[in-house]
């Protein structure tokens, strides 16, 4: 399944969780694949793109942010998904 993270810092935040990012990365999280990181141009908002069937593998990836961000995971689906949802559907 495929989750959309958006991702939101305070301003006071923006230089602790960017710091952090420079010096641990994206952990790498097995059951969870990375398919895209966007960050805003003002640096205070993230937008994430995951893969995974295995929700305590997502938890594990937003884990060590929880203190500092807030995260918002929304599934998703791309169009061609919807488009043979839809279909089926009748």
């Amino acid at each position: 399944m495929l989750f959309m993270c958006h991702v939101t810092m305070q301003p006071e935040d923006r230089d602790e969780s960017i710091g952090r990012f420079m010096e641990n990365g994206v952990p790498e999280v097995p059951g969870v694949k990375l398919k895209g990181v966007w960050i805003s141009l003002m640096q205070q908002e993230t937008f994430i793109l995951i893969e995974s069937d295995k929700p305590e593998a997502v938890a594990m990836l937003f884990e060590p942010w929880t203190d500092l961000n807030v995260h918002d995971l929304i599934p998703v689906m791309d169009f061609d998904q919807l488009k043979k949802f839809l279909e089926a559907k009748g």
